[in-house]
């Protein structure tokens, strides 16, 4: 007989080399796990998910300039960061503030500022500081020249980036959801200004909404509220950063009530015209509000330009990540119930509710049916249910048709008004004859 082997020896081995791979992914996943920065409430810039980018990413990619440190590292926007140190410059001298105290107070509040951002940021200390204290200064510097002497307004601006169009482009820029900067740094920093160019004194707050509204309220179609509702409507509420300081100025102050939408479908506006639904301008104050009454579809002014689809898109993803509430998205659903063909912009534009400054009713149409399908809504909890049953109503009444048809076929000039009585006269006449003439038959 042979000798004999002992064969736990090798196993022993595995076994020994298994525990240790085990206790090594223990400790790769603890470290991980030690390492993932805490979800914050404050969190509320990030990138935008793939299934709105897909749609139009160029709507959420900043062209002209980075604001905050998601598009930081973009080669195409390097251009702009002597711009930016250059108006630091200017405005640490207007604002007779040090730089040192400027980044005391960030490196203060570096954790909060982090924690504003979804995605993690890639950046150090120094570098992340850098970067919002430069972008911060660059904001204000531009608020602040702004509100100085609009004869030499333009000519800063071109000096500095070099031509007038350029300012639009960086406002739009300033209104993309991955190119923000928190909202309440901008506070902070005034609270540090020592100089009398702060328009409201001994009020931050109050100084930074009217700064940020005086700058924006041409882009954002703010026009037709004034100062006193701004403060009004903003005041009291956290502004998280410029698209919630935008979507706060849109979404009216007394909402509808939200109930389980039980038919999506709504018939466009032409049809509604044919259907005797009146078209009116909302004068509310809000830029988006609708109301439904009486057989009149009140709508608020809507102005419609080369980048509204960007601001729309970037309002409905900052919905979709950040808040419990759907008002834009649930509006624009609406709308794009309402607008389906050219004919529908031409009514609306015609009644006053469109202002499109497009090259036709066509590219309106077009903007407004390719938000939809980004647009989905919560269908139990939709803001406008209540008005799409009433209009539906309202259009399966077939008296509502022929009561239009009458008033605009037979009583639409004094001429038709006449016609008509004549001819309605004479009928009666004609009746009253024959009446007479059979009586007289019977009784002689």
């Amino acid at each position: 007989m042979g000798e004999a082997v002992d064969l736990t020896e090798g196993f022993n081995h595995i076994t020994v080399d298994v525990k240790m791979l085990q206790d090594s992914l223990v400790k790769s996943l603890g470290d991980k796990l030690k390492k993932l920065p805490p979800l914050s409430s404050k969190c509320t810039i990030c990138k935008v998910p793939a299934h709105l980018r897909e749609r139009n990413d160029k709507a959420f990619t900043p062209r002209e300039i980075s604001i905050g440190p998601l598009h930081h590292n973009n080669l195409n926007l390097k251009h702009m960061e002597e711009h930016k140190l250059r108006l630091l410059k200017d405005f640490l001298s207007r604002a007779k503030v040090s730089l040192h105290d400027w980044v005391q107070l960030l490196k203060e509040k570096e954790l909060y500022l982090r924690n504003c951002y979804a995605d993690p940021i890639e950046f150090d200390s120094d570098k992340f500081i850098e970067i919002i204290l430069v972008d911060s200064a660059f904001i204000l510097e531009l608020f602040f020249r702004n509100i100085a002497d609009k004869n030499q307004l333009q000519d800063q601006y071109d000096h500095f980036f070099g031509g007038p169009w350029k300012l639009r482009f960086i406002k739009t820029d300033m209104l993309l959801l991955e190119n923000q900067v928190p909202f309440s740094i901008i506070e902070d920093l005034l609270l540090l200004t020592k100089s009398d160019i702060v328009p409201i004194k001994n009020d931050v707050r109050r100084s930074a909404i009217m700064l940020t509204y005086e700058f924006f309220k041409r882009k954002l179609n703010l026009l037709d509220m004034d100062d006193f509702n701004i403060e009004e409507k903003v005041g009291k509420l956290e502004i998280q950063h410029f698209v919630d300081f935008a979507r706060i100025c849109y979404v009216p102050r007394v909402l509808p009530s939200k109930n389980k939408l039980k038919c999506v479908t709504m018939p466009r506006a032409t049809k509604l015209r044919e259907a005797g639904v009146k078209f009116k301008v909302k004068n509310s104050g809000n830029p988006f509000d609708i109301k439904f009454k009486d057989g009149v579809l009140e709508i608020s002014r809507l102005r419609i330009k080369d980048d509204t689809e960007i601001l729309l898109r970037n309002l409905i993803a900052y919905e979709r990540c950040h808040l419990h509430d759907n008002y834009m998205n649930d509006f624009l659903f609406i709308l794009d119930r309402l607008v389906e063909t050219p004919g529908d912009v031409e009514l609306l534009t015609h009644c006053g509710v469109i202002e499109s400054k497009l090259s036709g009713t066509q590219e309106a149409a077009s903007l407004m049916n390719n938000l939809c399908p980004g647009v989905t809504m919560a269908r139990r909890r939709f803001y406008f249910s209540d008005l799409c049953e009433e209009v539906s109503d309202y259009y399966r009444v077939p008296w509502h048709k022929w009561r239009l048809i009458l008033k605009e076929d037979y009583f639409s000039n004094p001429w038709a008004i006449i016609s008509v009585i004549a001819a309605v006269s004479l009928l009666l006449l004609t009746f009253v004859q024959t009446y007479y003439t059979v009586i007289s038959y019977y009784f002689s």
